[in-house]
């Protein structure tokens, strides 16, 4: 491996890593989720025994979707370090 090649394959390897800690950050969820349950409920509500449960807009990073991610940084990474590899010609 060459200069180049190591400096890719460093950078590559942050940015896999540097998803995954976030997905982890994220509660490690399997599947991605917009939206998340939170109970809402008073205590009015629970002397009645009503439960208020609804629905807010949140993105939680899933295992699918950091693994989409880290498996294109991963070909990328593949393909530039095939880009520049050494090409040397033998002499004779």
């Amino acid at each position: 491996m060459n200069k180049n090649q190591k400096k890719i394959l460093l950078i590559g390897i942050i940015l896999i890593v540097t998803v995954l800690v976030y997905w982890y950050s994220q509660g490690g969820e399997l599947l991605t989720k917009t939206q998340v349950l939170v109970d809402k409920t008073t205590e009015l509500d629970k002397m009645l025994g009503v439960e208020n449960k609804q629905y807010e807009d949140k993105f939680i990073l899933g295992l699918d979707l950091a693994g989409a991610v880290s498996a294109a940084i991963a070909a990328i990474t593949g393909i530039f370090i095939f880009i520049f590899k050494n090409k040397r010609k033998e002499t004779q």
